[in-house]
């Protein structure tokens, strides 16, 4: 049974793959070129799915605990209620969207890994790796330079991962020029806080979720994103800022031989539905099944059409949202005119932001 497995990066995808495989009896090797948690709160969302496979290891409670619930989501043309899609209406343990930080779940992920007393290497680079013979030689640079020899390679780097340029696996999809606006910024506003809301407009679409308290993300493509926000609202102190670009990209294929990708280096997708972190950690979860079973090689059949299924959608999503085809800008300056049928698409939609869009896969 015993395996060397070396796990690049220790994101939440990273850190649930080395709680998941101890869980399994193994000893994963984690690094991360970073020297600490991020303070920047990126990922907001942990949906039900997520729960679910979270409660298997004991760690739900603390989610629960520590997060607030998101209950529906509104879509608004402007200023204009259109329709509201109401979480509760799904048949889940858990009916909500939980909302934390990014840097809350890697605490609560970190915490756990300590526990069980895996070691988690910051300041610790990949650099290289490479397969000699059976095994794979990666070169870290940390405190010191070192040769590690592993039988597995987790690529749980990020969207420009050391690990699929090593191995040559290359990503297709969707890349766009128009920069996004992010702000974390303290709102006094009359929108139900414990919604997300989807402000559609000529020039684009904007995101607003509350993270706690007075605190709300607000993302769009629209320039002077804050001047979008509805009529009245009280600007605060702004946490965060920054642009960013969306991609919308699967890699090609997911493993090499005992090389596997997840999470971000896997993929890449807007915020629209909530769904990077999420996926990632279940793709820890299938990847450290998989590895138990010695079935890794099954993995890119298991997960890829649906990851590609996945992000295909939230591409669609998202440019119906904001982009700035004919179609698009149509769609978003008539949404009052489709207001009797948005609810036929209501459940469509509610199960795709709650992961309740296919069943997620089990050993057989």
């Amino acid at each position: 049974m015993k395996k060397d497995i070396l796990i690049a990066g220790a994101g939440p995808s990273g850190l649930a793959t080395a709680i998941f495989l101890t869980e399994l009896g193994y000893h994963p090797r984690i690094i991360d070129k970073k020297d600490r948690i991020s303070e920047k709160s990126k990922a907001l969302a942990v949906n039900p799915r997520t729960l679910s496979i979270l409660e298997k290891f004991k760690l739900s409670e603390r989610f629960l605990a520590n997060g607030t619930r998101m209950l529906g989501m509104s879509i608004w043309k402007g200023d204009t209620l259109v329709f509201r899609n109401d979480f509760s209406k799904i048949k889940h343990k858990y009916p909500f969207m939980l909302l934390q930080t990014q840097k809350e779940t890697e605490e609560i992920l970190r915490d756990e890994a300590l526990k069980r007393k895996i070691k988690i290497e910051y300041s610790t680079e990949l650099t290289s790796c490479k397969l000699v013979g059976s095994t794979y030689i990666s070169e870290i640079s940390g405190q010191t330079k070192e040769q590690f020899s592993s039988d597995y390679v987790i690529g749980a780097d990020g969207g420009h991962s050391i690990i699929r340029k090593q191995f040559g696996i290359e990503s297709h999809g969707f890349r766009y020029n128009e920069k996004w606006e992010l702000y974390d910024v303290e709102l006094e506003m009359d929108l139900n806080p414990n919604e997300a809301h989807i402000r559609g407009f000529k020039e684009g679409g904007m995101i607003l979720i509350r993270i706690k308290d007075n605190l709300w993300r607000v993302a769009g493509n629209m320039k002077g994103l804050l001047n979008y926000l509805p009529a009245n609202t009280k600007i605060g102190k702004i946490t965060w800022e920054a642009e960013f670009n969306i991609t919308h990209v699967v890699a090609k294929s997911l493993t090499k031989q005992n090389v596997v990708l997840i999470g971000d280096a896997a993929h890449l997708h807007s915020p629209v539905g909530g769904r990077g972190m999420n996926l990632g950690i279940e793709d820890a979860y299938i990847t450290s099944t998989l590895i138990s079973m010695d079935r890794l090689n099954e993995y890119n059949q298991i997960r890829r059409s649906y990851l590609k299924q996945t992000v295909g959608r939230i591409n669609t999503m998202t440019q119906m949202m904001t982009g700035h085809s004919f179609v698009s800008r149509f769609l978003r300056g008539n949404m009052n005119v489709f207001k009797p049928i948005i609810p036929l698409g209501a459940s469509t939609l509610r199960n795709f932001a709650l992961a309740q869009d296919q069943v997620l896969w089990t050993p057989k």
